[in-house]
């Protein structure tokens, strides 16, 4: 298809999804969190828990839908439409409104991950333009979601304004990358599992809790932290090459969280490495599937999350979490099910893909 931007405005869409993506993670974490603070508490976690399964889960039926029709238009309109108004339900009916945000999240995430890998080919700065605020705008939004519910009217205006700085912004029409097979070699994707693996283990389960329950200010500081470490960290792998920056920040990720858990900076840096991967991840699944973007934003951005949560899920008393994960049974049950996903996409896409080029 063609290309009717100018490469003037290419640099302004990494960063207006990313300023979209931090506004839509803190309307999130705000709706949830002021949910939470109003409600009993089973009625809370299930909502949690359908917002996770609609905002992560959801992420990869859009991709295969925007990969499918090879428009990025409407589905940036979608998610330009569908963030405000969930903010408007909020206000109507609380329950419709997270539901309709976790709607709008999976739209947000995959199309403005998309427009990203469209505009800036090879590159995991721009990509870490568009993930880091998003973390960064979930711990926010949750802190602050103690407020009152009519601060939104504020975000609702923000969501606006970027918007409309994107939609008068050209959005790049989508190019069909070259059919080719996987640029991707074994070693990478024992390298990409590695990571995905460690982000489930150390990150989600064992620091989340250990921060959060130990240190004031926790939660901010894994923000801040996250925030920090996928910008730089975005940036450093475009310099030195994404395997020499992996083979330097994973092995130094691995030592904090195991030695460091009892100095709040040394958690904060380990943190930061960790998700330092985050650019490099999407960027990876984008080159092994070269001709699927909006899939491949999906599936680092969305499944990759939805599966790590899922033993949380599986758990009633949130306390003994770290102490079931230490058993080692929920690290082989994630194992298994980043096997079966990536079984499944060999088998549906990059044998298509493959039998497309011949």
């Amino acid at each position: 298809m063609g290309n009717n931007y100018q490469p003037s405005t290419i640099n302004h869409q990494p960063i207006l999804w990313g300023l979209l993506h931090g506004l839509n993670d803190f309307t999130a974490g705000f709706m949830l969190a002021n949910y939470t603070y109003h409600h009993h508490y089973n009625n809370s976690f299930l909502l949690i828990v359908i917002y996770s399964i609609i905002g992560f889960g959801g992420q990869l039926p859009v991709g295969f839908w925007l990969d499918h029709k090879k428009q990025i238009k409407p589905f940036a309109a979608a998610s330009l439409i569908l963030l405000p108004a969930s903010i408007i339900l909020f206000f109507i009916n609380a329950e419709i409104g997270i539901i309709f945000s976790g709607i709008a999240s999976a739209f947000v995430h995959v199309t403005g991950g998309a427009v990203c890998l469209q505009v800036h080919k090879n590159k995991t700065g721009p990509l870490a333009l568009f993930t880091a605020p998003g973390v960064l705008g979930l711990t926010i939004g949750s802190i602050l979601g103690s407020f009152s519910a009519y601060s939104l009217w504020l975000v609702f205006i923000a969501v606006v304004i970027v918007g409309v700085l994107i939609w008068k912004k050209d959005l790049p029409s989508y190019q069909l990358a070259p059919k080719k097979e996987s640029e991707l070699d074994a070693h990478d994707f024992i390298m990409l599992g590695i990571l995905l693996i460690m982000c489930f283990r150390s990150f989600v389960f064992d620091i989340i809790n250990h921060v959060a329950h130990n240190y004031e200010n926790g939660i901010l500081v894994i923000g801040i932290s996250a925030f920090a470490g996928k910008i730089i960290g975005g940036f450093v792998a475009d310099k030195i090459g994404w395997k020499k920056f992996v083979y330097i920040s994973l092995p130094i990720a691995l030592l904090l969280f195991q030695f460091g858990k009892e100095n709040i900076y040394a958690l904060a840096f380990g943190i930061a490495c960790l998700q330092s991967s985050v650019p490099i991840t999407l960027l990876l699944m984008s080159r092994s599937l070269p001709v699927y973007p909006a899939t491949a934003t999906a599936l680092s951005l969305g499944t990759s999350i939805a599966l790590a949560g899922l033993p949380i899920y599986l758990i009633s008393e949130r306390k003994t979490i770290l102490d079931h994960f230490n058993n080692g049974w929920l690290t082989a049950m994630v194992l298994a099910l980043l096997f079966l996903c990536w079984l499944l996409t060999d088998k549906f896409l990059l044998q298509k893909k493959i039998s497309s080029s011949a």
